[in-house]
Protein backbone atom coordinates (compact mmCIF):
# COMPACT_ATOMS: atom_id res chain seq x y z
CA UNK A 1 0.00 0.00 0.00
CA UNK A 2 2.61 2.22 0.96
CA UNK A 3 4.24 1.52 -2.40
CA UNK A 4 1.39 2.60 -4.29
CA UNK A 5 1.08 6.08 -2.43
CA UNK A 6 4.32 7.00 -2.87
CA UNK A 7 4.14 6.44 -6.78
CA UNK A 8 1.09 8.76 -6.93
CA UNK A 9 2.94 11.64 -5.00
CA UNK A 10 6.20 11.44 -7.49
CA UNK A 11 3.45 12.34 -10.46
CA UNK A 12 2.78 15.91 -8.94
CA UNK A 13 6.61 16.75 -8.22
CA UNK A 14 8.89 18.54 -10.49
CA UNK A 15 10.48 15.95 -12.88
CA UNK A 16 14.32 16.25 -12.32
CA UNK A 17 15.10 16.72 -16.44
CA UNK A 18 18.15 18.96 -17.05
CA UNK A 19 15.51 22.20 -17.59
CA UNK A 20 15.11 21.75 -13.78
CA UNK A 21 18.54 20.74 -12.30
CA UNK A 22 19.61 23.47 -10.03
CA UNK A 23 23.27 23.28 -11.35
CA UNK A 24 21.95 24.16 -15.40
CA UNK A 25 20.08 26.87 -14.06
CA UNK A 26 22.76 28.78 -11.95
CA UNK A 27 25.01 27.52 -14.93
CA UNK A 28 22.40 29.85 -17.15
CA UNK A 29 22.15 32.69 -15.02
CA UNK A 30 25.86 33.03 -14.68
CA UNK A 31 26.63 32.61 -18.36
CA UNK A 32 24.13 35.39 -18.90
CA UNK A 33 25.67 37.81 -16.48
CA UNK A 34 28.54 37.28 -17.87
CA UNK A 35 27.33 37.82 -21.89
CA UNK A 36 25.43 41.35 -20.62
CA UNK A 37 28.81 42.06 -18.64
CA UNK A 38 31.07 41.26 -21.88
CA UNK A 39 28.38 43.01 -23.93
CA UNK A 40 28.41 46.51 -21.73
CA UNK A 41 32.10 46.33 -21.83
CA UNK A 42 31.76 46.38 -25.85
CA UNK A 43 29.12 49.20 -26.39
CA UNK A 44 31.76 51.31 -24.42
CA UNK A 45 34.14 50.58 -26.99
CA UNK A 46 32.31 51.06 -29.69
CA UNK A 47 32.07 54.76 -29.22
CA UNK A 48 35.60 54.84 -30.30
CA UNK A 49 34.56 53.70 -33.75
CA UNK A 50 34.13 56.68 -35.88
CA UNK A 51 30.96 54.76 -37.71
CA UNK A 52 27.65 54.70 -37.43
CA UNK A 53 26.10 51.45 -37.10
CA UNK A 54 22.53 49.72 -37.05
CA UNK A 55 21.81 47.27 -34.36
CA UNK A 56 19.07 45.21 -34.09
CA UNK A 57 18.01 46.57 -30.36
CA UNK A 58 17.14 49.87 -32.39
CA UNK A 59 15.25 48.07 -34.95
CA UNK A 60 13.20 46.21 -32.63
CA UNK A 61 12.95 49.14 -30.65
CA UNK A 62 11.65 51.10 -33.66
CA UNK A 63 9.28 48.96 -35.08
CA UNK A 64 7.16 47.99 -31.61
CA UNK A 65 4.23 50.17 -32.38
CA UNK A 66 3.81 47.55 -35.75
CA UNK A 67 2.74 44.08 -33.55
CA UNK A 68 3.12 42.34 -30.88
CA UNK A 69 4.94 39.77 -33.26
CA UNK A 70 7.75 42.02 -34.24
CA UNK A 71 8.89 42.01 -31.12
CA UNK A 72 8.41 38.50 -30.13
CA UNK A 73 9.76 37.24 -32.91
CA UNK A 74 12.98 38.83 -31.57
CA UNK A 75 13.19 38.11 -28.90
CA UNK A 76 11.75 34.49 -28.53
CA UNK A 77 11.98 32.80 -31.86
CA UNK A 78 15.19 34.27 -33.35
CA UNK A 79 17.24 33.06 -30.24
CA UNK A 80 15.55 29.15 -30.63
CA UNK A 81 15.94 28.98 -34.27
CA UNK A 82 19.57 30.31 -33.77
CA UNK A 83 20.86 28.35 -31.52
CA UNK A 84 19.28 25.05 -32.75
CA UNK A 85 21.05 26.01 -36.36
CA UNK A 86 24.24 27.54 -35.26
CA UNK A 87 25.18 25.66 -32.12
CA UNK A 88 23.97 22.21 -33.15
CA UNK A 89 23.20 22.60 -36.78
CA UNK A 90 26.26 23.78 -38.51
CA UNK A 91 28.54 22.29 -36.08
CA UNK A 92 27.43 19.05 -36.63
CA UNK A 93 27.57 18.80 -40.57
CA UNK A 94 31.05 20.57 -41.04
CA UNK A 95 32.22 18.88 -38.09
CA UNK A 96 33.90 15.87 -39.67
CA UNK A 97 35.58 18.41 -42.22
CA UNK A 98 37.13 21.07 -40.10
CA UNK A 99 36.62 19.37 -36.68
CA UNK A 100 34.94 20.92 -33.91
CA UNK A 101 37.05 23.90 -33.14
CA UNK A 102 36.97 25.58 -36.50
CA UNK A 103 33.66 24.07 -37.46
CA UNK A 104 32.13 26.60 -34.07
CA UNK A 105 34.54 29.44 -35.05
CA UNK A 106 32.95 28.76 -38.34
CA UNK A 107 29.48 28.59 -37.06
CA UNK A 108 30.00 31.97 -34.86
CA UNK A 109 31.30 33.82 -38.09
CA UNK A 110 28.27 33.42 -39.78
CA UNK A 111 26.01 34.09 -36.93
CA UNK A 112 27.89 37.40 -36.57
CA UNK A 113 27.55 38.21 -40.19
CA UNK A 114 23.44 37.45 -39.98
CA UNK A 115 23.37 39.94 -37.99
CA UNK A 116 23.87 42.43 -40.65
CA UNK A 117 26.21 44.72 -38.10
CA UNK A 118 28.98 46.74 -39.07
CA UNK A 119 30.54 46.29 -35.39
CA UNK A 120 30.58 42.53 -34.89
CA UNK A 121 32.07 41.71 -31.80
CA UNK A 122 29.17 41.71 -29.13
CA UNK A 123 27.27 39.17 -31.56
CA UNK A 124 30.93 37.24 -31.61
CA UNK A 125 31.66 37.34 -28.28
CA UNK A 126 27.97 36.35 -27.37
CA UNK A 127 27.78 33.49 -30.04
CA UNK A 128 30.90 32.09 -29.06
CA UNK A 129 29.78 32.04 -25.43
CA UNK A 130 26.77 30.39 -25.97
CA UNK A 131 28.96 27.70 -27.93
CA UNK A 132 30.94 27.40 -25.01
CA UNK A 133 28.23 26.61 -22.80
CA UNK A 134 26.64 24.50 -25.16
CA UNK A 135 30.01 22.47 -25.41
CA UNK A 136 29.74 22.26 -21.36
CA UNK A 137 26.62 21.32 -20.98
CA UNK A 138 25.66 19.61 -24.29
CA UNK A 139 21.77 21.20 -23.53
CA UNK A 140 20.73 22.84 -26.30
CA UNK A 141 18.08 24.51 -23.54
CA UNK A 142 20.65 26.51 -21.90
CA UNK A 143 22.10 28.72 -24.93
CA UNK A 144 18.62 29.33 -25.74
CA UNK A 145 17.77 30.09 -22.29
CA UNK A 146 21.10 32.40 -22.17
CA UNK A 147 19.88 34.08 -25.70
CA UNK A 148 16.43 34.83 -24.50
CA UNK A 149 17.46 36.33 -21.34
CA UNK A 150 20.21 38.59 -22.92
CA UNK A 151 17.49 39.87 -25.73
CA UNK A 152 15.02 40.36 -22.98
CA UNK A 153 17.47 42.10 -20.71
CA UNK A 154 18.71 44.30 -23.97
CA UNK A 155 14.96 45.68 -24.60
CA UNK A 156 14.22 46.26 -21.33
CA UNK A 157 16.92 48.47 -21.33
CA UNK A 158 16.87 50.23 -24.44
CA UNK A 159 13.44 50.41 -24.56
CA UNK A 160 12.10 54.14 -24.45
Amino acid sequence: MNLIFQSKIKIFKLPHTSLFNKNKLITIFLGTILILIISLILAYLRSFFPFVTNTNTEGINGRIDANILSVISPLLLAPIIEEFIFRKWVPNVFQEILGRKKTIVLSNIIFTILHLDLYFLPYLANGLIYSLYYEKTRDLKVPIIMHISYNVTVFLATFS
